[in-house]
């Protein structure tokens, strides 16, 4: 029964999915707004809706490890796991406005959630910071509309084909769509993760693993699901601007609110510190050379992404059940995985300079 429960979730899932993005779609042609703006603020915020409800559960029962691994786990699964798929799909176009506002951004509000978590509790005063954030970026990301718009508009941008009027009829149409698609991804993402947890907890699982892999996967589930079928349209930038508002979104809005409404401090577990909170900073940090100069995630890149994911995922695995191998695989990670990527980016840095300084 628990399997076949996964299996309706993720058909329902898939659907909500097409439905959902068709609504988003048709509103960003009838607002002149482009894919990249409302891939980080309708789509972003959207798709971010398990994740907040989770966490907000997880919250109030009192279960801090559940709350910070899913959101460490959803920010890592979102870059490593969703691009990684969606550019083996396709190879993704990375614009420059994600290159010098978005992949900053994210990494600014990673370094933030690192700082003020370092000392091993998120306090109330904390969450107000991180929901501080939240409101500064929301008043930038509005100027970011307005301006947007009013360039579209001036490009005759706004004369993209709609393909029907835009009367009241459409608004209540589209409007319809967009909720029933998002009730179907909740809903199935929901089924999903109940049908994970549930063997997880057969299996004897800590909370913090299952937040860090089951959790977080199923609660992102909805940005693979809108980011594919971004990509299968051609769509490069709502794929990206998904999952850079996804993450923005976990931390500022998710994780903000969650400390607030969350019964006392929540605990940072020494796990978290030493290895999940560096390993979601790092890993925002190495999109920046990754995309820029070259301006585009290739399928070599992507496999790497998905090669990463499985190891880290690996890693988890073994720390769950306590193998002597995870002291082996961390060691290859440290001194050969690792450093021999490093030597990759750069040289990928290098040669897309060279060519971006000769085009």
């Amino acid at each position: 029964m628990t399997v076949i429960l996964f299996i309706v979730g993720l058909v329902i899932l898939i659907g909500g999915a097409e439905l959902f993005l068709r609504s988003v779609d048709k509103f960003g042609a009838a607002w002149s707004v482009s894919p990249v703006v409302m891939g980080l603020t309708v789509v972003a915020f959207a798709t971010g809706a398990p994740e907040l409800a989770i966490s907000l559960q997880a919250a109030v029962e009192g279960k801090p490890d559940l709350v910070l691994g899913n959101i460490l786990g959803s920010n890592v699964a979102n870059i490593l796991l969703i691009l990684g798929i969606a550019g083996l799909v396709s190879p993704l176009k990375i614009t420059n406005r994600i290159i010098k506002i978005d992949i900053p951004a994210v990494i600014g509000a990673s370094t933030l959630l690192f700082v003020l978590a370092v000392d091993g509790v998120l306090s109330p005063l904390d969450g107000g910071i991180i929901l501080g954030a939240l409101v500064l970026y929301s008043v930038f990301m509005y100027t970011q509309i307005r301006k947007d718009r009013a360039l579209n508009r001036l490009q005759q941008q706004a004369k993209i084909d709609v393909g029907e009027p835009v009367t009241s009829l459409f608004y209540g149409k589209y409007i319809f769509f967009l909720l029933a698609g998002l009730v179907l991804i909740v809903l199935g993402s929901r089924w999903m993760v109940e049908a994970a947890v549930e063997i997880a907890g057969i299996l004897g699982i800590s909370e913090l693993i299952i937040g860090l892999t089951i959790v977080s996967i199923g609660t992102s589930l909805p940005e693979v699901a809108t980011s594919l079928a971004a990509v299968r349209k051609g769509d490069s930038d709502t794929a990206v601007a998904n999952v850079m508002g996804s993450n923005l979104y976990n931390i500022l809005l998710t994780l903000g609110l969650t400390i607030i409404i969350a019964p006392g401090v929540i605990d940072v577990s020494a796990s978290a510190i030493k290895l999940d909170l560096p390993i979601m900073l790092i890993v925002a940090i190495a999109c920046l050379p990754l995309f820029w100069p070259g301006k585009l995630l290739g399928r070599m890149e992507a496999a790497g992404f998905l090669f990463y994911y499985s190891v880290y995922m690996a890693y988890l695995v073994l720390i769950a059940i306590n193998h002597p191998f995870k002291e082996q695989l961390e060691w290859g990670m440290i001194w050969i995985v690792i450093p021999i990527t490093i030597v990759l980016i750069v040289v990928k840095f290098v040669t897309d300079f060279r060519k971006e300084k000769l085009t």
